[in-house]
């Protein structure tokens, strides 16, 4: 089976349009979204013109299996977090101006401060509502993970990044409860592939970041961190998983 892996298109048409017709040179037999279809910063991003979180969120429900949600999405949808680093969201958070958010979230969780407002109407609202934070599912006989970032915080709503791989034991355990092979996510916006080993010693780097198109990616519990659909500098990336052969292939020129 071969799965295209979509994350951090945030409000990208273009981009997105030219992944889908990927997939379908490449012969996916499914697609799946990690998150972030919402979010346009103005800081990173300058396609301003040729973006619509609506018209992407309906081409991602239209071409893919499984969505699950980014951080973006649920700031969008006025959803909070299941996790929040110890954050106490105020019932009034998202009326809050940016000032407020920031003084009271103590840098813990993401204030969204340069998202541009987006063209979502109350019926595409209620569709993010129903998107899962992380999905467990058989491909092909191979139990994987996927979310926007990696366990406990699925959907990257916090502003802490696992570095070592001792803050990987969470995400560990759920994945050997569940009895996940693979875990994949985005969330990091890093142009190259990144790969964490669960027979990693405790204090080393937790994501090795690798150079190439192509990676055998063995039979270990592992968590891949994916590069972005749309990223900042011209940086991205589509992703296909191929059961078959055991690899993942990034395609980056499109």
């Amino acid at each position: 089976m071969k799965l295209g892996i979509i994350t951090d298109i945030h409000e990208n048409i273009s981009l997105l349009t030219d992944s889908l017709r990927l997939a379908s040179e490449y012969k996916c037999d499914e697609i799946i979204c990690l998150g972030d279809i919402t979010g346009y910063d103005r800081r990173f991003y300058n396609y301003n013109s040729g973006r619509s979180a609506r018209e992407c969120l309906n081409l991602v429900r239209s071409a893919c299996k499984w969505i699950t949600a980014g951080n973006h999405d649920l700031f969008a949808a006025r959803i909070f977090p299941v996790y929040s680093n110890g954050f106490k969201y105020p019932d009034n958070w998202f009326s809050l101006d940016i000032e407020q958010r920031n003084k009271l979230s103590s840098g813990k969780v993401w204030c969204y401060e340069g998202d541009d407002p987006n063209d979502l109407r109350e019926e595409d609202i209620d569709y993010i509502k129903s998107i899962p934070e992380f999905i467990i599912t058989d491909i092909s006989g191979i139990s994987c993970l996927f979310a926007h970032y990696l366990a406990p915080d699925y959907t990257g709503s916090t502003t802490v990044y696992i570095e070592r791989e001792s803050q990987m034991k969470h995400h560990w355990d759920i994945m050997i409860r569940n009895g996940v092979t693979y875990s994949f996510g985005g969330h990091s916006h890093n142009h190259h592939t990144g790969f964490a080993y669960i027979s990693s010693g405790k204090f080393m780097k937790a994501f090795n970041s690798f150079h190439g198109d192509t990676f055998n990616i063995g039979n270990e519990i592992t968590a891949v961190i994916l590069p972005p659909l749309s990223g900042d500098k011209g940086r991205r990336g589509f992703s296909i998983l191929d059961t078959n052969n055991l690899t993942l292939s990034i395609i980056t020129s499109f």
